[in-house]
Parts: C-alpha cells; structure tokens; sequence
C-alpha cells in the first residue's frame, strides 16, 4: 500500500512532565489506521491546529504559534504509515521551525527508544536527503522534476516537494469558498504548480519525456563517476594493501590480542626478576620457531616463484603452438594442395582431371588406400555412381574439415593460453603478499635472534626481556594500526560500492520510467474520469438543480455549464468537497502516485442551519449527511486502504462512531480542547 496514513499525533510538553496532547487515528481494535476520524467541537478548540500540526511533522515550513502552544508544547511527533511501515516523524515545535527531522523507520511511538533513528533536512525540499523527498517516495513521486514554463521544452526544472502534495491532500476551511479552488487566483505559477503537482500525480504531467531524458543522464552520469571513484580506490586498496578487508580485519584482531598478551606477559615479568635459564629458554624457543617461520616463508617464495617459472614456460609453449597453427592455417589458406588443374611436369591443362579409376590414380599411377581415412581428400568413381572425375568440391569440403580442426585447436590453445596468463596474473599478486611475509618473518627472527645475544651477555636477564617484550608490543601496535588503515581503506572501497549500486539502481528505475512514459496514460482521459466522478459525487450529496458538471481542462469544475465560482457560497463548498473526493477517489482506484490521504476541514461550512444569505437550496442539512454517507460508501468498497480525516463542528449521528475525539469547550466535560489547561 503506497502512499501516507495517519495513526497518531502526539504533542510532547514541558520537560519532566509526563503530559502529552494529541489524536488517534487508529482503529478501535488498536490496529492500524481508520479509515475515516472524524474531530468534533466547538471552534477555537484546537482541531485545526492538530490538522497544523500534521502538516508540520510532515514538512510544513510553519508551526502553530498560539499562546496555549507555546506555553505547554515541545515538540510534535507524528506515527504514520509510509508505503505500509509504521515511521515515527519527530520535529521541535519551540520557537523558530526546525531545520531537521527525525525519523524513526518501522517503528511506533510506543517503540522508538528501541530503534535506531535517522536525521533528514527540511531545506532544501530538493535534497535528495531531505524529509520532502523521503515522503513523496512512499508516493512514488519523489525525484521528479517540473518545467518552470509550460512551453519551453528547454526550461529550468524544480523538484516536486512535498509542500506541492499537500494541496492535493489538505483542504482548508477557507478554500471550500474563496473562489480560488484551483489557485486560480492570485500568483499564476502557483496555479500552474497546482496543476503539474496534479498531472504528476496522474502521470501526465507536461513535457515528461525531456524530463525523464534529463533525469536519466544526471543519474547515469551519477553512476558512472561513482564507478570510476569506486574503482580507483579499489585499485589504490590492492596495491596498497593486497590482503583484503577480511583478513586486515582478522590482522587487527591477532594484532591487538598479541598485545594483550604481551602486556600480561609484561606486567607478570615485572613481577618475577626469574633466572636467566628459564627466560633464555624461552628465548630460544622463540627464537626456534621464528627461524622456522621464515624458512616456511621463504620456502612458499620459492616455491611460488618455480610454479610460476613452470607456467611461463608452459605459456611460451601454448604461445609457440599458438603460432605454429596460425601458421598450418595460413599455409592451408595459400597452398591448397587439392586444386591440380596444370600437369607438373608439362604445364598444359590436365583434361580430364585427376581421378581414382579401379583403385589406381590417373596421374601418378599408383594404387590409391580404400581405407577413407587415409585419403580424405579424394573420392573413387565407384563412390560417385556413374560419374569418372572425382568433384573439386569433395576436395574442397576435406580440405574445409582439416581446416576446421585446426581453427578448434587453435581456439582452445587460445582459451588455455588465456587461462594461464590470468593465472599468473593473480600468483604474481600474491607473489608480493608472500614476498612482504617472507620479509616480516626474517625480520622478526632477526629480531629474535638478537634478543638472545642481548640475554646471554646480559648481567640481568629480566632487563633485556623486558626489553623485548616492549619492542613487541611496539611492533604488535604498529601491525594492528597497519591493519586498522587498511581495512579502513577497503571500507571506503565497499562504501563507494554501495553508492555506486544505489546509484546504478536509481539510473535503472528511471530509464524503466522512460520506458514507461511510452505507455502512460492520456490526460484527457485522466479528466474525463475526473468528470465522471465529479458528477457522480455531486448526485450523491443531492446537489440541487444538477445539470452537466464536469471538470474542464483547466481543472476547474463547471455546473449547470458555468464555472463553479457562479454558484451561491453553499453550492461553491459542495462544488468544492466533490472536486477534492473525486480527485481523491480516482487517484486511489486507477492506483495513482498519490498519497491516499485526504484531510477536509469544515464541509459544513455554508451548509444546513450555516447557509449564508437565505441560500434555502443548501440549506438542508440531509447534503451534510449524503456527504459522509457517501464518503463511508466508497471506502468500505473501492476506497478500501484510503484514509480521509473531516474537521467537523457538529457531524451528524450517522458518524458518531468515526468520532476519534470530540472536544467540548466546557470546563466540567472533558476534553476541554486540545490544551485542556488553556482554559482562558
């Protein structure tokens, strides 16, 4: 399930007071979220400012600033349900809005301190690290790039951002009847924003193609210089430390144990002052086994190095059988021996040509072997029925088959010769591995070897173990700290391979979106259901006097074949909550990259006993009630996984139910609202 749901809104208070405020989303049983909540109350109650606050934990550039909040609140939290996993969105809500976010993934506000939590920008809403682009992933709308004109191909782009989304998803109070229900008003790039944020949504939005074009070769490219700086430290990493991540790690774990045990060792000896036979003894052990270490050593350099004398002279072997080949193929290709048309001896034309009549040749007269492998290339007259003259072309296709081996041979001499030279290849690598443990394991027999003529001429035996010991675990740390620098490198070698992949991926997603883009659908389909919908919608509610309504390219819905600002203030805010559910309901069904979310702050507004201007059409409270109706209709069949929230002073009865909270403005009943202590 794609898109964004809302389970729960805490608002935390003052520090060491365990005092929170907020509203559930949830389903009565606990589980996940309802699909309707419905918050009730008188105004000036806090409902719209729990609708604030949720675009807040969502990336809204504003915070609720009342008295009330500023007093108890701290910071707002928010459980949502992105693309189907729980999140935990944490924002500050004192004073100026904060700068960053932080996100909890597959967790609830009940489990957060047990999961590990992430930081995400909230400007640039572009960044491909900010909160705005993790949200509209969960939409499968983040990354997308809109033209700033709408005839230009060649234009400057902007990112989409979630703030672009949220007129989709939330309608305020004020735009049921301002007569701006697409943005029509005011500035003109916000109308235009509004209406690609839509045609996104939908996939149709303008000059897609170019865009997907530019946002192919921005992540190719992307990918491919991650490639190359994945690759250079990957060369730097093996020539400076051939070993590998897997055994620097185990080097550095051996190294700081042996420090360890040499620091016992150390402590222990200063404990002692023991005879100088037991400390020589040990000495000598040592010494024993690091001669016999390097002779070990050196012996594998040996015999690597004579392995490798071997494979050179077998390559130079396959080389010259390599080239002996080239030659029979050379000479089969300009020496055909089959092709005698001119008498050795004479010149002259041989006519007839040379044939095997009764087992004899007719040039040279001697008896020709029947047995066929022995004379591949000609054929006696009694093979060929009633022909006399053997055929060139059987001679031809003998000479092809002779040719044909060869060619088979010299494939495989050239695959083995491949073979071996990138074996060789990789001994010589490790050549230099064996080569520099050759060189440690002298080095530390020397070592050892000189520790025991310091012991035996020394008046204190214990002063030159001592000695040694310091010299090892000198030794030990610069191992270790070795170790550590290379397996920090092959780090940044696995880091660089890892965003190289995810770029590779991003690149692969959206070439698949060009391919895609091919077989998107047409806008003008898109508004046609957008119409239809519209329509039915507006039948559902009872929408008095209905002729014709459609919604016209623009966006803009019509009825009765006038635009909707021709209706009374009552007729604009049915117009309105018709417009915002059909565009809910049909990005849901045709499964759209839209959030599935939709939030509607007073649908009475103008309507029932709130009619403005003796409006008796919309007057009658039964369009309040087709409305819920309808909503819970649609999302007990095809809205099912939809989510809409109504901020509703009085909802009818028929949706007490879908009540998440009813706030009552009375002192003596709670809630009191959403500060149940701002009571002034």
């Amino acid at each position: 399930m794609s898109g964004i749901r809302i389970n729960e809104l805490r608002l935390g208070g003052l520090p060491g007071v365990n005092r929170a405020y907020g509203a559930e989303f949830r389903n009565g049983d606990g589980g996940g979220f309802r699909p309707l909540s419905i918050i009730a109350g008188p105004s000036q109650t806090g409902k719209t400012t729990i609708i604030d606050f949720i675009k807040y934990c969502l990336g809204a550039s504003r915070h609720p600033q009342k008295e009330e909040i500023r007093e108890y609140v701290r910071s707002a939290l928010i459980e949502v349900e992105l693309d189907g996993r729980s999140t935990v969105i944490e924002r500050s809500a004192t004073g100026e809005p904060s700068k960053f976010a932080l996100v909890w993934e597959d967790a609830t506000l009940s489990s957060i301190a047990e999961r590990e939590r992430h930081r995400y920008l909230i400007e640039p809403t572009g960044d491909p690290e900010s909160l705005s682009q993790y949200l509209l992933a969960a939409c499968n709308l983040d990354n997308i790039l809109l033209p700033d004109s709408k005839v230009k191909d060649e234009t400057a782009t902007r990112p989409l951002s979630i703030r672009d989304v949220f007129d989709t998803m939330f309608v305020p109070n004020e735009r049921l009847d301002n007569k701006s229900l697409v943005f029509e008003l005011g500035n003109p790039a916000k109308r235009q924003k509004f209406r690609q944020t839509v045609d996104a949504i939908f996939g149709v939005h303008d000059n897609q193609d170019a865009l997907l074009q530019r946002r192919y070769t921005n992540a190719h490219k992307q990918a491919s210089n991650a490639k190359a700086i994945a690759e250079a430290l990957r060369r730097f990493a093996e020539e400076e430390h051939p070993r590998g991540a897997e055994l620097l790690a185990a080097d550095v774990i051996d190294a700081d144990s042996l420090v360890d045990s040499l620091n016992q060792e150390f402590r222990a000896l200063d404990t002692q002052l023991r005879a100088n036979d037991r400390v020589t003894a040990d000495l000598r052990a040592q010494l024993s086994f690091a001669e016999k270490a390097a002779k070990n050593a050196r012996v594998r350099v040996r015999d690597r190095e004579s392995l490798l004398a071997r494979l050179d002279a077998l390559r130079a072997q396959y080389a010259d059988d390599q080239r002996k080949l080239n030659f029979l193929l050379d000479a089969e290709r300009l020496f055909d021996p089959l092709h005698i048309t001119t008498c050795p001896a004479c010149f002259n034309d041989l006519v007839p040509l040379p044939t095997v009549e009764d087992g004899t040749c007719s040039l040279c007269h001697n008896p020709v072997p029947t047995d066929d492998h022995e004379r591949p290339s000609l054929m006696s007259a009694e093979q060929l029925g009633d022909s006399t003259v053997v055929p060139v072309g059987e001679a031809t296709a003998a000479l092809s088959n002779a040719t044909s081996v060869l060619s088979a041979e010299l494939r495989n001499i050239n695959k083995r010769l491949k073979s071996l030279n990138e074996y060789a290849t990789r001994l010589r690598g490790h050549l230099g591995v064996l080569v520099q443990e050759k060189a440690d394991a002298e080095t530390a027999a020397n070592s050892a070897a000189a520790a025991v003529d310091a012991i035996v001429s020394s008046p204190a035996p214990w002063i030159a173990a001592r000695d040694r010991i310091s010299q090892q675990i000198t030794d030990g740390q610069l191992v270790a700290q070795a170790a550590r620098a290379g397996t920090n490198v092959w780090q940044r070698v696995a880091d660089a391979d890892e965003a190289y992949e995810r770029l590779d991926r991003n690149a692969k997603a959206i070439n698949a979106q060009r391919n895609a883009q091919k077989r998107r659908p047409d806008r003008s389909a898109v508004i046609s259901a957008l119409s239809r919908r519209f329509g039915e919608i507006l039948r559902d509610i009872g929408y008095p006097k209905l002729s014709n309504p459609y919604i016209a390219d623009d966006l803009v819905p019509h009825v009765r074949d006038d635009p909707y600002t021709e209706a009374s203030s009552g007729g604009m805010v049915v117009i309105g909550l018709a417009w915002n559910l059909a565009l809910w309901e049909v990005a849901h069904e045709t499964g759209a990259d839209a959030p599935g979310l939709l939030v509607i702050d007073s649908p009475q507004k103008n309507l029932g006993h709130n009619s403005k201007d003796g409006d008796e059409d919309f007057a009658d409270s039964t369009l309040v009630e087709n409305f819920y109706a309808h909503v819970k209709r649609w999302l007990a069949a095809e809205g099912a996984g939809a989510q809409i929230i109504v901020v509703d002073n009085s909802p009818p009865d028929s949706v007490a139910e879908d009540v998440v909270v009813r706030f009552t403005r009375n002192t003596g009943i709670a809630p009191y609202g959403l500060i149940p202590e701002a009571t002034g």
